[in-house]
Formats: C-alpha cells, structure tokens, sequence
C-alpha cells in the first residue's frame, strides 16, 4: 500500500513522523527520512507544507495510521498496486495481473490536482470498463465517470 499526503501543521507532521518513521518527507526539493526529520517545532515550521510518501505491507494497524495521517491532509491518497483482478466468466474476462489497483484520493484526483471530497480509482487494463464496473457492482456502487489515463 501506498501513502501519499499533505502536511500544513507542525503538529501533524510530527504525529505522521511517529507514525510512519521510514516514511519520505519532502519539503520544496529536499528529502528526508522521518527520522531525519528536524526535532525542533520552529525547524520544523520553516519547512511547511511537508509531503509524505510510504510504502507499507497491510500488516498490522497500518490502515489506521494511514487514516490519521489523512485526516488532517490538505490532500492523501491511498493506493493498493500489485493487485490481481480474478477472472469473471459471465463476462467473458479472464484473470488480470497487469495494471491492476485501487486508489483512493481525498481532495485531490488521481494525478495530484486539487479535487473536492474523495475519490475511488478502479485501474484495469485499457478498455476493460466491463471489469470496473463489475467491480463497483460487487460492492453496490456503480462508475460514475468515463475513464481517466492513470498509473
């Protein structure tokens, strides 16, 4: 899984340090583990807005970090690569390996723009709409938009 998100508060940077110590944190062109990040609250404030980039295995409470690293975001994502879509006969879709994953984007589309709300990306293979909206049906939802070029 991957984390993306934005920092606006001294105090949210230093919980999201807490939480995800390996974590990426990256002011204007500067990187830095969160480890590496400055201790100082005035340091600290000099470096706003902060992005941070994760990559976890869902073991554990990660998705409950994950959320409280996305609650205070300016804007976050969440994205699960490296999915395997299984086959749907009734269909005619066989199983998929390539292009696969969920992303979940809040105030922000897939490519990083600011967006209002939230947003659920379905990636299947070009031209495999039928696959996307049997996915959102299997949970009660339905596409809502035409497909998007994405990851």
């Amino acid at each position: 899984m991957g984390l993306d998100a934005e920092l606006q508060e001294v105090r949210d940077v230093m919980r999201a340090r807490e939480l995800f110590p390996e974590a990426v944190y990256t002011h204007q062109r500067s990187d830095f583990r969160g480890v590496e990040l400055p201790v100082d609250s005035a340091v600290l404030a000099g470096l706003l807005p902060i992005a941070l980039a994760a990559e976890e295995d869902l073991k554990g409470d990660v998705l409950a970090r994950a959320v409280e690293v996305l609650r205070p975001a300016v804007w976050g994502q969440l994205a699960w690569m490296g999915l395997s879509w299984p086959a749907v006969p009734e269909l005619n879709l066989g199983p998929e390996y390539a292009r696969t994953g969920v992303q979940a984007c809040f105030n922000t589309d897939a490519n990083l723009e600011p967006a209002t709300g939230h947003t659920v990306y379905v990636h299947v293979y070009p031209d495999d709409e039928d696959r996307a909206r049997h996915l959102a049906r299997m949970i009660g939802k339905d596409v809502v938009g035409p497909p998007e070029h994405g990851w």
